[in-house]
């Protein structure tokens, strides 16, 4: 103290404004943002990173209240969290600090940290907040958080794609194998509150919960030895926000396409594993056949012999004489079906030679007409005069020929139980020419159940049967397909459901090109 006591006030105030000068240098050289308002949440002041980090002038925001720096969700409750704290002194965020979210003056917002300190000053309450910038943070949180999830949805479908394995080794039938993948499917989504997973195999559908059909389908192709035989499909209830990552949904996309991939080859691999096996059956039916077709031909020829002996030793008017008459016609009748048996039970295949197409449908016929009458079907055979004789195999075209009847007679018996006015059955051989070719064009047309188109493509599939399990093996088309073929021929097959079906099979007349290099 000096004894001047001007001199004293004079240095007093020297030394206050250099401390005040000192004290908002380093509030203003802060590198966090610091605000301070009244009671009313008005700003008093606001430094140079505060103006920064909100992109106001110090002009603009002095005098303001602090709500216009937060998001209009926070804005509309922050002077009823300043008056609460007045009244009743209870913090929400006074001397404790959190993060929250800030706005820019362009609206952006941003998250920071805020921690506000009071002070009383002549009766009056006045509050600093200190703001950091979160933002480098708060995105590293997310990307964090981002790939903590990715790898959550990446091991749910890991262990999607293990459970559908086991599924497969496990589950022998098909029917039972799609209905229970698509149940482990859908909780591996990425939303599986809006998903339905549903398969469809064959035209026949399987799903685990019902599916209402919407815009957002994600589906992959179940290919079987190179044909699409269904899809597995991802049905979303609703749009998914546009805030969720694509990857996601990607990967969505990206299971069930590897689980498509998997039931085919898994489906193919059985087909071809059955077919292995039906082959060998066949073949021992085969052998089975003709010993027995060999053991009824010795006495068959023995009765014929009889029956001869018996027609030698009777006068012509003789009362007896029809009698043995019938028994030599019906033991000739065995003899020939016993032939035509041993014929379709041979595995070695034959040479070519020309026959006629005439003596073909002959001898099918002897072996179907009774079947056909005795199902009251009213069939038409029409094969003209001087039609060119065909290089061919013909126990083979006979094979063909067989099997299109059978197929025939089990969807007119389907259609019609009983003798019905068009039941009918046409089998018609007509000349055509392919590509500047003589071809002989067999017809087989029914007027039966007909089949849809998705039906219709799958017919020369091996083991695709509509028949049930004991009337059919599923390879009798897939067999003619590849006998016609052999021959240099194709078929031809239109047909609708309930109306009516056409076989047509194109043979060229000369038989097939390089013919000596088949089997």
């Amino acid at each position: 103290m000096s004894d001047d006591p001007v001199e004293d006030i004079l240095l007093s105030m020297s030394q206050q404004k250099a401390s005040d000068v000192w004290v908002r240098g380093l509030v203003e050289s802060t590198v966090d943002a610091i605000i301070t308002i009244d009671e009313h949440g008005k700003i008093l002041e606001a430094n140079l990173a505060a103006q920064r980090m909100f992109g106001f002038t110090r002009r603009e925001l002095l005098g303001e209240n602090v709500r216009m720096l937060t998001p209009p969700h926070i804005s509309r409750h922050h002077d009823g969290y300043i008056a609460n704290y007045l009244e009743n002194g209870v913090r929400r965020i006074i001397g404790i600090g959190r993060e929250v979210m800030a706005q820019h003056k362009n609206g952006d917002e941003i998250p920071v940290h805020l921690s506000i300190s009071e002070v009383r000053i002549d009766g009056h309450r006045y509050f600093s907040g200190m703001l950091r910038d979160m933002t480098v943070e708060f995105e590293a949180r997310k990307e964090q958080e981002r790939l903590l999830g990715e790898l959550k949805e990446r091991n749910k479908k890991i262990t999607c794609l293990y459970s559908v394995g086991e599924l497969i080794r496990e589950q022998e039938v098909e029917t039972d194998l799609f209905r229970s993948v698509t149940q482990v499917v859908r909780p591996a989504c990425t939303f599986p509150e809006i998903t339905r997973a549903r398969i469809i195999f064959d035209g026949q559908v399987y799903e685990e919960l019902s599916v209402v059909e919407t815009p957002w389908v994600c589906s992959a192709p179940i290919i079987v030895g190179g044909r699409n035989r269904g899809t597995l499909e991802l049905v979303y209830r609703e749009a998914v926000e546009p805030s969720v990552p694509g990857n996601l949904l990607r990967e969505d996309a990206t299971m069930i396409e590897a689980i498509a991939r998997t039931l085919g080859e898994a489906v193919e691999r059985r087909e071809a594993e059955a077919q292995v096996i039906q082959a060998s059956k066949l073949a021992s039916i085969g052998e089975l056949a003709a010993g027995v077709g060999h053991e009824i031909n010795n006495p068959i020829n023995g009765v014929i012999n009889c029956v001869d002996i018996l027609l030698n030793n009777l006068a012509e008017d003789a009362p007896d004489r029809q009698f043995a008459e019938l028994i030599r016609s019906e033991a000739e009748r065995v003899a020939t079906i016993v032939k035509n048996l041993l014929t379709f039970s041979r595995q070695q295949y034959e040479q070519y030679s020309y026959a006629s197409m005439a003596d073909m449908v002959d001898t099918v016929l002897s072996l179907s007409a009774k079947k056909m009458e005795k199902s009251f079907i009213d069939f038409d055979v029409f094969v003209p005069e001087g039609l060119p004789r065909i290089r061919c195999r013909p126990e083979q075209l006979e094979q063909v020929l067989m099997n299109l009847i059978i197929n025939a007679i089990h969807s007119l018996d389907e259609r019609y139980p009983a003798a019905a006015a068009d039941k009918k059955l046409r089998i018609h051989v007509e000349n055509a020419t392919v590509n500047h070719c003589k071809h002989l064009v067999m017809v087989v047309e029914d007027r039966g159940c007909g089949m849809s188109e998705s039906t219709r493509q799958r017919i020369f599939d091996p083991f695709f049967t509509t028949k049930g399990r004991d009337k059919g093996t599923g390879l009798g088309l897939s067999v003619s397909d590849g006998i016609v073929k052999d021959h240099g021929g194709f078929f031809e097959v239109v047909s609708e459901p309930n109306t009516f079906t056409r076989f047509k099979v194109f043979l060229p007349v000369d038989g097939p090109v390089k013919s000596s290099t088949r089997r």
